[in-house]
């Protein structure tokens, strides 16, 4: 127990009085609220002046659906169960079936061992049993908000346990949507798994609408700062009608609390319901749902929530969205619930005070409060509750702290509070990246902990960090800072990691070993770079002191004593450079550097192996994994020498590694035309994995040092490519020991970014869990100090050389070899011919693909189909066992699409996304081919 609070459990009146101080909000029970409210009791006819709404809505046929969401667990929080429950009973009552009411709660709270009448749930005080009936479709650890979407979406495959039940919606239908639980700035919590964040969401409810299954939809949402789950994010031309209890910046209110005098039953040590929720549902039980509209319920509530406890315990009830249906009948949504005189619940007028209220952070402090006070002096259960109010204060101390440091150190001290609680002018979103604040927040949790309910009313303060362009490096700095001053700011180590003397942050808690797999996808001697950018990562980790035994290396090894080769038995990976090939591992060679080899080195499962040396990682849950790849590749796939490898299955083998416990962090660089594309949407951002990629998933990567532009005179290949040699030369310039991956990832994105005066230039990308680019280089690829003789690197500001795709580096081998070779020679005629094949073969494949394309589209609506490129975050496919087939389906009678044709593999992801069959795609590719 902190000695601020009295040292231990003596000092009675001392510890109370702190405890007073620290629960300001808690005066409001200490006295009993009393005020005249005659003047302010007005009827609901006279509310609205007595005006009925007059409009009409004819539901066409239509279903009404609704989804009710308790986004919380544990018994202080009653409340938010007990809202949705009555909300069931609402729309039960008013004609809606079960099967088209999905229900989210984690249902701990009706059988609690704190519920005074076990098995019931009510929402004010001696109000009836809302539990009884309520359908259990989402519970305990399936309450997820990947389950929430999918319901919402209609998406059964896409769900993970539960009932099954989806909101399976056609046009004409009317969709209800109420969430209540806690929140903050662009978030709300579920009851198990991730938050939601707004962007998410609103997303969601854009392909609801894209999916064109729904008439118009209704969403209420209780949550603090709830506004800022809408504002500026929901359209208003999506037919979707939102209010929420609060504005971006207000606290909701929790009512019905213990300690309420006069409203409340002693045995409750809990909140019964929420200031807007219940003022919605009251107001739907006393009202006729056939004759209230939209509008006039908004503003019974607003007034209701504005009006609060007459303590300045209030908020503003917010629309946004399509407010153009706001004329519409509550029944279209809620069903047909006509005013039931016979109820209790009917005599509370919506303008009557609601007692006291309690904002819906502190509702838990309350609680704890409420239960120390009541209990016997000296009971095992005044103590537990005193440990618990204590622990709860305490971390909310903590994660004020810890923010306020993050920001002193980030924004300097003048300009922290400033910046942090900047609030944006209404109709702005809160953050502009949505990413970035899902990566700080991960990042601030991974090292400080968790931010819990009270620590979401900082999630402002992490989107102005991002809108002012804190990066996820910087974050992660600050963040080991402020947690772990007190153990490591004497640790040279830990100046290491602020970028002092050498060293690894990870070496405080690990001695595990560096393990690397180095695989070269290709064959044939004008794809020379890419085995040459391998042997370069070799010689670059042996020198960093990384052993052979944990270095394992595929490449088809045809280069190096290639006829065609002006150095036999040398390979070099730039202009003038030396031989990175003596030495490498001959690990996986020839027709033994397969797909299948390569998944079981990575999955350690030497039984699996068809030929090569044996090797695999063999790792340890300590160990650090480098992989690095380098060929061609397409949307979701990149080549090996055997045959392609599909981004679903990579991604699979790294998931099962993870579950395997083989591995602490993992680092991977992949090279290859729409690498990104091999992770986008597809790799957890929690599963300890780095990655970065030579280009996003829609653009080319890069050859360098080609014949004509920079290769030496006697070789008509391209000796590297532009984003690995950029990490190559940086690895030789640079200290591992000193420069982490986010630096490196910095300098590489710099130089490929640029590319020439000329061209050639793509997006490096990042992804999986940024906040492991931290990380030293030398926790992966070894300690390897600077090289003084090196020429260049990373850092260059341009380089003079002109750049070549790399679909188009064997185009470029074939017209240097024409120009070069003397006219009329054998070798000048083969080296025509084969870049009139290959020419050939590439007009071949762009009038097939598109044909194709026209075929199953037709003419007007084949290229645009095709072409077709999904948001960021998605993965390519919905359907990879599609996408595969129709690619054997194309090749059986049109040919091999070859390294040329993997840019087409877009076109048949989308034939798939579109719901083009294997018959369908055998018909048309006979049609266009035979």
């Amino acid at each position: 127990m902190p000695s601020s609070y009295g040292g231990g459990r003596c000092g009675g009146s001392i510890k109370l009085a702190a405890l007073k101080s620290c629960l300001i909000i808690s005066i409001w029970w200490l006295s009993s609220i009393s005020r005249a409210n005659a003047s302010s009791k007005l009827g609901f006819a006279d509310f609205i002046g007595g005006q009925r709404a007059a409009a009409t809505l004819s539901s066409n046929g239509g279903t009404r659906w609704a989804v009710l969401v308790a986004g919380s667990s544990g018994w202080m929080n009653y409340r938010h169960q007990a809202n949705v429950c009555h909300a069931y009973q609402i729309l039960k009552k008013a004609g809606l079936k079960d099967e088209n009411i999905v229900v989210f709660m984690y249902d701990d709270i009706a059988f609690s061992v704190n519920n005074p009448m076990p098995g019931v749930i009510i929402n004010r005080p001696k109000g009836s049993d809302v539990y009884k009936g309520v359908p259990k479709d989402y519970t305990g650890d399936n309450a997820t908000a990947n389950n929430l979407y999918a319901v919402i979406l209609g998406n059964k495959t896409a769900l993970s346990g539960g009932s099954g039940k989806v909101v399976d919606s056609g046009p004409d239908d009317f969709i209800f949507i109420y969430y209540t639980d806690h929140g903050g700035p662009g978030v709300v919590e579920m009851a198990a798994g991730d938050p939601i964040y707004a962007n998410d969401l609103v997303d969601v409810l854009k392909k609801k609408n894209s999916a064109n299954s729904y008439k118009s939809m209704v969403f209420y949402l209780e949550a603090c700062e709830s506004g800022s789950m809408f504002d500026g994010l929901l359209p208003n031309n999506i037919n979707i009608y939102a209010t929420t209890s609060t504005n971006p910046k207000e606290l909701g209110w929790a009512i019905y609390c213990p300690g309420d005098h006069g409203s409340m039953s002693k045995e409750y040590d809990t909140c019964l319901g929420d200031l807007f929720s219940v003022s919605w549902m009251e107001d739907c039980d006393k009202e006729d749902l056939r004759e209230e509209t939209l509008e006039q319920q908004y503003e019974v509530v607003r007034k209701r929530t504005g009006e609060g406890d007459g303590l300045n315990r209030s908020s503003n009830v917010m629309q946004y969205g399509d407010t153009s249906f706001t004329g519409n009948l509550l029944s279209a949504y809620m069903g047909n619930n006509p005013k039931n005189s016979s109820t209790a619940i009917d005599e509370l007028d919506s303008s009557t005070p609601l007692g006291s209220s309690v904002s819906q952070r502190d509702a838990d402090l309350l609680h704890f409060w409420h239960k120390f006070n009541m209990a016997p002096t000296g009971s095992r259960e005044k103590l537990e509750a005193e440990d618990k109010l204590f622990a709860e204060i305490s971390h909310r101390k903590k994660v004020d702290h810890n923010i306020n440091q993050i920001g002193k150190l980030l924004l300097g001290y003048e300009n922290n509070a400033k910046v942090l609680k900047n609030v944006r002018p209404s109709g702005q979103p809160l953050v502009d990246d949505w990413d970035c604040l899902k990566n700080l927040v991960r990042t601030y949790e991974r090292y400080c902990g968790s931010l819990s309910t009270y620590g979401m009313k900082y999630t402002r303060d992490f989107a102005n960090m991002c809108n002012v362009g804190v990066n996820n490096y910087q974050m992660v700095v600050a963040t080991v800072h402020t947690s772990n001053s007190s153990r490591l700011q004497h640790s040279p180590l830990f100046a290491n990691f602020l970028g002092g003397d050498k060293g690894t942050l990870d070496d405080i808690a690990t001695n595990g070993t560096r393990w690397a797999v180095l695989v070269a996808g290709s064959t044939e001697w004008w794809n020379y770079r890419h085995q040459a950018d391998v042997c370069h990562a070799y010689q670059i980790l042996k020198k960093a002191g990384l052993k052979d035994e944990n270095i394992i290396v595929f490449m088809y090894d045809d280069i190096a004593y290639n006829k065609e080769n002006p150095m036999p038995g040398v390979i070099i990976n730039k202009p003038n450079g030396t031989d990175v090939y003596n030495g490498v591992p001959k690990d996986y060679t020839g027709e033994n550097a397969t797909t299948h080899n390569l998944f079981s080195v990575l999955l350690g499962n030497k039984t699996a192996l068809t030929g090569g040396s044996g090797k695999v990682l063999d790792t340890s849950p300590d160990d650090y994994v480098f992989i690095y790849y380098t060929d061609h590749g397409g949307p979701g796939v990149v080549e090996m020498p055997d045959k392609p490898l599909y981004a679903d299955e990579l991604n699979k083998v790294l998931k099962y590694k993870h579950k395997a416990n083989g591995y602490k962090n993992m680092v991977f660089y992949l090279e290859a035309c729409e690498s990104g594309s091999m992770f986008e949407g597809l790799l957890p951002t929690n599963i300890n994995i780095y990655v970065t990629t030579a280009s996003n998933a829609t653009e080319d990567s890069w050859a360098e040092y080609c014949p004509d532009y920079g290769a030496p005179a006697t070789f008509d290949t391209c000796l590297g490519d532009l984003y690995s040699i950029s990490w190559l030369e940086d690895c030789d310039a640079k200290d591992l020991r000193s420069e982490t991956l986010q630096q490196q990832y910095e300098a590489v994105r710099d130089r490929t970014l640029k590319g020439t005066a000329f061209n050639g230039s793509s997006h490096v990308m990042q992804y999986g869990d940024l906040s492991l680019s931290v990380n030293f280089l030398s926790s992966y690829m070894g300690s390897n100090p600077p090289s003084s003789s090196h020429e260049s690197s990373a850092t260059d500001a341009l380089s003079p050389y002109v750049k070549v795709p790399q679909r188009d580096a064997d185009l470029l081998h074939f017209q240097h070899k024409v120009r070069k070779s003397a006219a009329g020679s054998s070798e000048n005629l083969e080296a025509q011919k084969k870049l009139r094949d290959e020419v050939a073969r590439r007009e071949h494949i762009d009038y097939s693909i598109n044909h194709v394309g026209n075929l199953l589209f037709g003419s007007e609506n084949g290229s645009k189909m095709l072409s077709y490129v999904r948001a960021a975050g998605q993965p390519l496919v919905d359907d990879w066992d599609c996408l595969k087939t129709l690619v054997s389906a194309y090749e059986k009678y049109c040919g091999s699409l070859s390294t040329y044709g993997l840019k087409y593999m877009r076109h048949v992801a989308n034939l798939c996304n579109a719901g083009v069959t294997a018959d369908q795609m055998v018909a048309a590719s006979i049609k266009t081919c035979s």
